[in-house]
């Protein structure tokens, strides 16, 4: 097994992937709350701006999570031999 991750070292990044993706969601929800609550201030309003931001804010949440997924997953390399769909078999070189 020289040279070879274990499989926990695996399972650990894809951890670290989902946890990311979690704070970007977190990161947009509050972000929209805080702009909402302080565009109300401004405005003089109660509620209307906060509840906007709050709803806009679950699209542009998936799309980012969506984002930083599929970036992360497009960084992972298959182990060597794994049959790809085009046909081709991975190697890798030492």
């Amino acid at each position: 097994m020289a040279g070879s991750e274990p499989p926990r070292l695996h399972n650990l990044s894809y951890a670290a992937l989902a946890g990311q993706a979690g704070c970007v969601t977190l990161l947009v929800v509050f972000g929209a709350l805080l702009a909402g609550l302080w565009l109300d201030a401004r405005l003089g309003q109660r509620g209307p701006c906060v509840f906007g931001l709050l709803i806009v804010s679950v699209p542009v949440s998936l799309a980012l999570m969506l984002r930083v997924a599929l970036g992360a997953i497009r960084r992972i390399t298959p182990p060597p031999g794994v049959q790809h769909d085009n046909g081709e078999t991975s190697s890798k070189e030492v």
